[in-house]
């Protein structure tokens, strides 16, 4: 049928443009009757699967099938690839990283196997395409592995690892065994001759593409097959060298690089699924408080709101949520709480909860985008506002009190979060982390009347 369909449609473009056109065309129909079975490997990668999955679903080459490798995760890794319609799950409990792509492998079934990290997100629609297009460009060619950048929140270190090591031009590999399973792409064909090798802890990679150079086969780096990768190579997290930073702004410049001129519309904060929680106690008329948030928070009307509570307010553009336990609850059991009910109402593609409480008696201008923008952007766990207190600091333990700071200790800043002011939490610290992440982030205010209810 694409053979027929081929032709022509072929024919066509021949009398209408030409002969070149025609070529590529072809080349494009032959490229996506060649089924690519992508393997995902993952654990406790809530953060990140969501935008995987949707920016794969978005590429223009569009016959493949995914595979998800999970490792024992304890958050909704498992239940987000099912939303994607991930069919094909498999679960290991001991992570050695050549086995999870062999498992991954035997369960699927494409000629070409994409191998990608859950927290690489494809950069473009044309992802896979390009990595199709290099791996059948040269028979020779065994494995191709694509560009890795980072974003504008992964940090000095873990940039400039990527920058200097994935460059933006594309190069054969005859010799170096340099390769990466992070974002890459190989032929079954080869590997049916040379699996990954089950039982070395890391540069599974390197290792299979140093067995196949010495059989004869090359290795392809396409810079045009990118991916952001927020973690980098080495994962310094928060660790910052004096000398990065200036660095990479040095390394893009050399390059002229243009890649973080404009993200993917899946990392646009707006398609970023982060429903509202109104909630309170003795708030009295709801939908008038509502209508105050609107107007210091003017985006709201755009997004989904949900009420937290004992009873429905039965407010149009809202929907109820039925509280399942005390008001005295816990804070973590509470946010807890939310989510869970939120999850069986409209599913795991949550990826943050912001939570505002409609006892307070001023809303603080455009928190709600403010700290959106904090989580998704900056990639924190956790964005609220708090007044900075730079009075002396007590504390009380029964009726005696101590004193916790001096006033004008430069080291220590003691800040009231106001989290029902328009705080924004990733699920996976509501699920992992008993919502207290280490990385929480704080937008200041002075004025104090936004502390009170």
């Amino acid at each position: 049928m694409i053979k027929n369909f081929k032709l022509n449609y072929c024919k066509s473009i021949l009398s209408k443009y030409g002969k070149k056109e025609c070529i590529i065309f072809e080349i494009d129909i032959i490229q996506m009757s060649d089924k690519v079975s992508i393997i995902i490997r993952g654990k406790n990668e809530e953060d990140w699967l969501n935008l995987c999955l949707k920016s794969i679903n978005d590429q223009t080459y569009s016959n493949f099938e995914i595979i998800y490798v999970d490792n024992e995760s304890e958050d909704a890794s498992i239940n987000i690839a099912k939303e994607y319609k991930v069919t094909k799950i498999k679960k290991i409990k001991k992570f050695l990283p050549g086995n999870a792509i062999n498992v991954g492998i035997k369960a699927s079934s494409g000629k070409y196997i994409v191998i990608l990290s859950a927290h690489c997100i494809p950069a473009n629609i044309d992802w896979l395409k390009n990595l199709v297009k290099s791996i059948s460009s040269r028979k020779k060619i065994a494995g191709v592995y694509g560009r890795q950048v980072p974003l504008n929140s992964t940090s000095s270190d873990d940039a400039r690892d990527l920058l200097i090591t994935f460059g933006n031009e594309d190069r054969i590999q005859k010799k170096d065994p340099f390769f990466h399973n992070a974002n890459s792409i190989i032929k079954r064909s080869v590997w049916n001759k040379v699996n990954f090798d089950n039982h070395i802890t890391n540069i599974e990679d390197r290792d299979w593409a140093k067995k196949i150079l010495n059989m004869g086969y090359e290795i392809k780096y396409d810079s045009s097959a990118m991916v952001y990768h927020f973690h980098g190579l080495h994962q310094h997290n928060n660790y910052e060298s004096f000398r990065a930073s200036a660095v990479n702004s040095l390394i893009q410049k050399i390059n002229e690089d243009n890649y973080k001129d404009e993200l993917p519309t899946w990392f646009d904060v707006k398609n970023r699924e982060c429903p509202i929680i109104i909630y309170g106690k003795k708030v009295g008329n709801i939908e008038s408080k509502l209508n105050l948030l609107v107007e210091k928070n003017p985006g709201l009307l755009n997004e989904k709101i949900f009420y937290y509570g004992d009873s429905d307010p039965k407010i149009k553009g809202v929907v109820f949520l039925k509280r399942n336990i005390s008001t005295k609850a816990s804070y973590s059991k509470f946010t807890l709480d939310v989510l869970n009910v939120l999850n069986k109402k409209i599913g795991y593609k949550i990826e943050a909860l912001c939570f505002v409480d409609l006892g307070y008696k001023k809303f603080i201008k455009n928190a709600i985008s403010t700290n959106k923008q904090t989580v998704f952007l900056e990639n924190t766990s956790l964005s609220t506002f708090g007044f900075i207190d730079k009075g002396d600091i007590w504390m009380l333990s029964g009726k005696k009190v101590s004193k916790v700071r001096k006033m004008f200790d430069k080291d220590t800043s003691f800040v009231r979060i106001v989290f029902g002011q328009g705080a924004v939490i990733r699920t996976s610290s509501i699920r992992l982390k008993k919502s207290d992440p280490k990385d929480a982030f704080t937008h200041t205010f002075k004025d104090i009347s936004y502390l009170l209810r």
